[in-house]
């Protein structure tokens, strides 16, 4: 089952000194495999022409070292336009029902506050926020005009330039490494968001990379400087810390994780990265565990679970949450060193959420890189969960257990029935570690 993002890939950018004497707009947003069409695209007296699009595409193939095997068109819509745009993604891709069940089943985890409508939310921030996106159904750039007498979103000008540069590059990555059919193919949220910080980190160094007139040895450094996680990151207020760990973690993250391997050898190891895909958020957040000390993720199936769920009982969420989200809750209840340590032993794990009319259910199984770190993971887990849903740790829906590296949380249905059922649950978990094969370079 996809992602909630898992449609619409989505790089938002803060304003960060590029230059000493200059502060930039990077506020970009990157949709794959939209579906339905635009129409006749608006025209904009501003526009560039035709050679001067050009002369970009041409520096921006020099720089990346890509070039464009098909002509990508840039159309300008407007705000109510991109609007509309979006809308229909999220009900083509998605679908409200399925929003709104999965608003219940992370509400229930503890990642969203109850009563957020996913749906509604994710709406309203594309809709505010949308400068421009690449369609990889429709091969094209779609900017958005600002509207008559207004220059508060520059869509023109130098920073134009730079929003087209992004979004050029992804029609690139699409051209050259089928980006958009590879994340439309994946069953796996967690592996999905490290492929789309794959391509947000690589349009990021590439925007810099041609603002500097190519690249440079000290390009990476300077990159890990200015995307340094110590370095604060506000984004929009009011926006739950789900989407906004998930937003930040494609651009900041991906771009941290390829600046490791950006360097003498240029864009050959970028490239090949798309071929040696990484596996996990985990092998982003720790580069060494994708090359230096590869550790691919286990992944976890759930049998057997209709023991545990009558069928009065539908499955509405299937999916692996990652080293990513189990901080993004932690973090939400705890102080940022112990979530950080309860994250940092992830090693895999799956979350199958059932609702049956109003009630919501789920078992939560993960697999962990010691037995001390599910231990850790169960202590914190109960610590957090009065927190999370007011309950008292005595609640008589909700069970965890641990076996050695492993740990299952059941939180929706009784514990008379869960502990009747437990055994059947550990019976049908498989466990099997992800098929990884290193890239052929060292970090």
């Amino acid at each position: 089952m996809k992602s909630f993002l898992h449609g619409t890939c989505v790089c938002l950018f803060e304003r960060v000194n590029l230059l000493p004497s200059a502060t930039i707009l990077l506020i970009v947003f990157f949709l794959l495999g939209l579906s339905g069409c635009l129409g006749q695209a608006a025209r904009h007296s501003g526009t560039r022409t035709p050679d001067s699009i050009e002369a970009l595409r041409g520096r921006l193939s020099g720089v990346r070292g890509l070039k464009f095997v098909n002509e990508v068109p840039i159309v300008m819509e407007t705000r109510e336009r991109m609007a509309d745009y979006i809308d229909n993604d999220v009900r083509q891709n998605m679908g409200k029902k399925t929003l709104e069940d999965r608003s219940s089943v992370y509400a229930k985890l503890g990642l969203l506050p109850p009563g957020v409508d996913l749906r509604t939310t994710l709406l309203s921030f594309y809709s505010s926020q949308t400068l421009a996106f690449y369609d990889s159904k429709a091969k094209k750039v779609v900017l958005r005009e600002a509207p008559v007498g207004r220059s508060d979103t520059p869509v023109l000008g130098e920073t134009d330039e730079r929003v087209i540069v992004h979004e050029l590059t992804h029609a690139l990555q699409d051209q050259h490494f089928s980006l958009g059919k590879r994340l439309q193919a994946l069953d796996n949220g967690d592996k999905a968001l490290a492929l789309r910080s794959i391509a947000e980190g690589d349009a990021v160094l590439t925007e810099y990379a041609y603002s500097f007139g190519g690249v440079s040895e000290w390009l990476p450094s300077y990159i890990r400087q200015v995307f340094n996680p110590a370095v604060e990151a506000p984004i929009l207020p009011g926006t739950p810390a789900l989407i906004r760990d998930k937003l930040l973690f494609q651009y900041r993250a991906g771009a941290m994780f390829l600046s490791h391997f950006l360097g003498k050898n240029g864009w050959f190891p970028i490239n090949l990265i798309y071929e040696y895909p990484p596996l996990s958020t985990e092998q982003i957040l720790h580069p060494e565990k994708y090359s230096a000390a590869p550790d691919p993720p286990t992944r976890i199936t759930l049998k057997s679970l209709s023991d545990v769920f009558s069928a009065e009982w539908r499955e509405i969420e299937n999916d692996t949450l990652g080293e990513l989200i189990v901080h993004c809750l932690f973090e939400q209840f705890l102080d940022p060193a112990d979530a950080a340590a309860v994250a940092n032993g992830w090693d895999g794990d799956r979350l199958v959420a059932y609702r049956n009319g109003e009630e919501v259910a789920f078992i939560w199984a993960t697999v962990w890189d010691s037995q001390k770190d599910a231990e850790e993971f169960s202590e914190k887990y109960q610590k957090i969960r009065p927190m999370k849903n007011g309950t008292g740790s005595a609640d008589s829906r909700f069970y965890i257990e641990t076996r050695d590296r492993s740990v299952i949380v059941v939180e929706g249905l009784e514990r008379d029935r869960i502990k009747s059922n437990i055994e059947t649950v550990w019976l049908g978990m498989v466990l099997e570690e992800e098929h990884f094969q290193p890239p052929p370079f060292s970090s």
